[in-house]
């Protein structure tokens, strides 16, 4: 017999070869094993964004009290979205690309409207409400590691990456295979009290599953030195990683 912590460590110094990959439509990747880093191909926001809706400024204008209101606005999603310059705003949007020339969005709240100006409430310093190219990620940068499980954060953000495809590792093939000639299988019949119900393997392919891996349930191997032979050459042509319960 061996301790826990001494057979952790000859698992984890087996030399175990990469698992094969696949690739799975985003939509059915989720709980998957990433194969590859995902590396943004771009920054995120790529062009200054606003982050409320209000007016896009120039925040030195601010001093003045009351700012003239071009006669257009910015939508989110518009491609034309026009220039500030000094005295002028832009009516802007929550996700609207900023004016050029803009350096800060007061909030809506911020302000009051009168004769085609936005009266000042409140000032806000420069930058507010903008976000800069780069907020939430930058060109180059690993936003997910290889390795990494695939939850619903991940798939938010490869999708937002317009990833279709996910490659990942395929599932693990793990066979479990329990020994004992008192042990009987799910639904055979008792004929004598010293027959136990088996458990522990039905446990351990549930245990196995839940981790990702692909379960070949292989019942229930005899106590003789033939059928236990047969159970794991049977096992290793059946499955990655062999799981067995009993003495053998």
């Amino acid at each position: 017999m061996i301790s826990y912590n001494e057979s952790l460590e000859k698992f984890e110094a087996l030399d175990v070869k990469p698992s094969a990959v696949e690739k799975l439509f985003l939509s059915s990747a989720l709980g998957r094993i990433l194969a590859e880093d995902i590396i943004a191909g771009e920054n995120s926001p790529v062009y200054p964004t606003s982050a409320m809706d209000g007016y896009a400024i120039l925040a030195k204008d601010q001093k003045s009290g009351r700012i003239k209101v071009q006669d257009q606005d910015n939508p989110a999603g518009a491609e034309l979205i026009g220039e500030v310059i000094e005295g002028l705003c832009i009516k802007t949007f929550t996700g609207s690309l900023m004016p050029e020339g803009a350096d800060t969005l007061t909030p809506i709240e911020n302000v009051s409207f009168e004769d085609g100006h936005i009266v000042i409430k409140e000032e806000v310093p420069l930058g507010f409400a903008v976000r800069p190219v780069g907020e939430s990620f930058k060109e180059g940068e690993v936003l997910i590691k290889k390795g990494t499980k695939l939850g619903y954060a991940e798939i938010g953000v490869m999708a937002s990456l317009n990833i279709v495809m996910a490659l990942v590792f395929i599932k693990p093939r793990v066979a479990v295979l329990s020994t004992g000639s008192e042990i009987l299988d799910l639904g055979e019949e008792s004929h004598h009290i010293s027959q136990i119900r088996s458990s522990n393997n039905y446990t351990l392919a549930a245990l196995a599953e839940q981790a990702g891996a692909r379960v070949v349930q292989l019942g229930i191997v005899k106590d003789d030195k033939k059928s236990i032979t047969e159970g794991f050459i049977n096992a290793l042509n059946s499955a990655d990683l062999i799981v067995t319960t009993g003495g053998c």
